[in-house]
């Protein structure tokens, strides 16, 4: 008995299983397709968040501890450094009508010409005591002191038992130019002496102690 020589047919895969799987995969993209936006929803937010400035917290205020202890809250910080540089007031300027003026140099003193009198630039007051018997020979040196431009402090005798050989200037110290301008200006005195030097007991800074041939007459 023959049989029919047809070609076999083919084979369909199973139209039910293939569709499950499908319907598995897209269930499974729809799921993760909304992980992900929820993702980029939140990072979206946070970013948003963190440029808000309105979202930025407030500054600290200082608390009672901080004043106790001087602290200085960062917002106070940031204020005092930021604040600009006070200008000076007008009252701060120096008042040009108020400056003090540089002091003036005293005015130089005249050089001595031929009709200037040389005991001017002596300022120390001088004693004139009398060492001779000559009554009056000490107000007689006087005169001729004063009239050369020297201060007389007064007159009166010597009394000490010092020996005084010729008419000579004593002097304290510092009072050695002044005793030889003395010296220089007024004949008939010979030498000048460190008191120091002595054992004259008198504290007047200039001593000029007048022998018997000082040139003065004792009678104008």
């Amino acid at each position: 008995m023959a049989h029919g020589t047809g070609a076999p047919g083919r084979r369909h895969a199973p139209t039910g299983r293939g569709s499950r799987l499908r319907g598995v995969w897209a269930g499974i993209i729809a799921i993760l397709a909304v992980l992900v936006g929820i993702l980029v929803v939140n990072l979206v937010n946070g970013e948003d968040a963190t440029k808000d400035p309105n979202a930025s917290a407030a500054a600290p205020s200082r608390t009672p501890l901080d004043a106790a202890l001087g602290t200085t809250s960062p917002s106070t910080a940031r204020s005092a450094t930021a604040s600009p540089t006070a200008t000076p007031s007008a009252s701060a300027r120096p008042d040009p009508a108020r400056t003090t003026p540089a002091p003036t140099p005293p005015p130089e003193q005249p050089a001595a010409g031929p009709g200037a009198r040389p005991g001017a630039a002596v300022s120390t007051p001088i004693a004139v005591l009398n060492k001779s018997q000559i009554k009056g020979l000490a107000e007689a040196a006087a005169r001729k002191l004063t009239d050369t431009g020297f201060t007389v402090s007064r007159t009166g005798n010597f009394l000490s038992t010092y020996n005084v050989p010729v008419t000579t200037v004593y002097y304290a110290d510092g009072q050695e130019q002044a005793a030889q301008t003395l010296k220089d200006s007024v004949p008939g005195i010979e030498k000048i002496v460190p008191r120091s030097e002595t054992r004259i007991v008198v504290d007047d800074p200039l001593i000029l102690v007048i022998t018997r041939d000082f040139p003065a007459d004792p009678e104008k």
